[in-house]
């Protein structure tokens, strides 16, 4: 077993860490780039381990927890919402990762156009998805703090 991790503090630092290294990435285009396969690549590991490791703990320790302990329908309701965001959300990861794998590099023109809609759509999600546990997880978390025992969260 590992430490307890403050649920609150963590989700604050992986979304203002994802959102800092997010906008730097907002105008991603790799036809333009020097680098292609340098930016293919991080943008790939922030998605297959950054964000996918995040999904697992909001989605084994927090939601759980919530759902348990202080569910309401508005909570549900959002737990719900953001469940499904991240299935959308790893599915367009799953693409991306298809459409860039060594089978496809050199990518062609198609192929890199395809990267960059997807690479834009992927970061817009998931600023949008962090904005909105922002605004309405993270309020809940705070309000009813006392609900995450050390138990439920190592």
């Amino acid at each position: 077993m590992g430490d307890w991790v403050d649920p609150l503090k963590k989700l604050i630092n992986d979304h203002g860490s994802a959102s800092e290294y997010l906008e730097n990435f907002k105008m991603v285009d790799f036809l333009r780039r020097e680098e292609p396969l340098s930016q293919i690549k991080v943008i790939r590991e922030f998605f297959e381990v950054g964000v996918t490791d995040h999904f697992k703990f909001e989605e084994e320790v927090v939601f759980p927890v919530i759902l348990a302990k202080c569910a309401t329908i508005e909570s549900t309701k959002l737990i719900w919402e953001l469940q499904k965001e991240h299935v959308a959300i790893l599915k367009d990861a799953e693409e991306f990762q298809k459409i860039t794998s060594g089978n496809a590099i050199p990518l062609d023109k198609e192929r890199t156009e395809a990267a960059n809609a997807l690479a834009r759509k992927m970061i817009n999600s998931v600023l949008q998805h962090s904005s909105k546990e922002d605004e309405k997880l993270l309020p809940i978390m705070k309000k009813n703090i006392q609900i995450f025992d050390k138990q439920d969260i190592i």
